[in-house]
């Protein structure tokens, strides 16, 4: 003689039921993004090594910094953090003869790691 139990145990959660993603981040727009997050962390990195004339203004596609005689220049090509950057820099007013590719392994740069390759960049030029 079988017994049969009238009780139904509950179905297992569903894999997608358990892990539910976080909702996407809200992407800035590019020249927000470049004045709220990048030119703050910049210039807060340069205090850091003792720059303190930095002046960083975004002029259409590309972020100029100044300091004392020197000056550079992230060209962002495609208009966002994450596409094609170039990087040239020059002194005492001479422009500068050639672009380099810039940070061009980092797929989804933000703002920290576009300003911590700027820092990097400059102290390879022994300019900080």
């Amino acid at each position: 003689m079988s017994e049969t139990t009238s009780e139904t145990t509950p179905a297992p959660a569903s894999p997608a039921a358990k892990a539910k993603k976080p909702p996407a981040k809200v992407e800035k727009p590019f020249a927000a993004a470049i004045q709220e997050d990048l030119i703050p962390l910049t210039q807060a990195a340069f205090a850091k090594r003792g720059v303190t004339d930095l002046k960083l203004e975004l002029s259409g596609q590309v972020l100029v910094g100044r300091f004392g005689t020197r000056s550079f220049e992230v060209i962002f090509a495609e208009g966002s953090l994450e596409g094609a950057k170039f990087f040239t820099c020059s002194t005492d007013g001479i422009p500068s003869g050639s672009w380099e590719s810039f940070m061009i392994d980092e797929r989804k740069p933000g703002a920290e790691l576009i300003s911590f390759y700027i820092v990097q960049r400059l102290f390879a030029q022994q300019w900080l």
